[in-house]
């Protein structure tokens, strides 16, 4: 990430903050938080890639694995959001 050393390295630390956060989540609706700013993280990440000075080929692979990533924490969100509309018993922590 020649191109934007800084912003690539401060957003790459507020996702490992951010992914301790969810995984460390006490409450369903904390993960769910946590997980929403994974995706807005990730999107940051993607724009800065595209934005690099990287060859082509390493930018759809960086792309990729980042929109694969992305859509996991989506799905996340959409399933714990579905158990709290619901109102569904979840046992989140022994």
């Amino acid at each position: 990430m020649a191109s934007h050393p800084m912003g690539y390295e401060l957003t790459q630390r507020a996702i490992r903050i951010t992914y301790e956060r969810a995984i460390d989540a006490y409450t369903v609706e904390s993960a769910v938080r946590y997980h929403s700013e994974l995706v807005d993280l990730l999107a940051i990440e993607a724009m800065i890639v595209r934005m690099s000075d990287q060859n082509e080929t390493a930018k759809k692979a960086a792309i990729d694995d980042i929109t694969a990533c992305a859509s996991y924490h989506r799905d996340v969100v959409d399933r714990l959001t579905d158990i709290i509309e619901s109102n569904r018993q979840l046992s989140w922590r022994p």
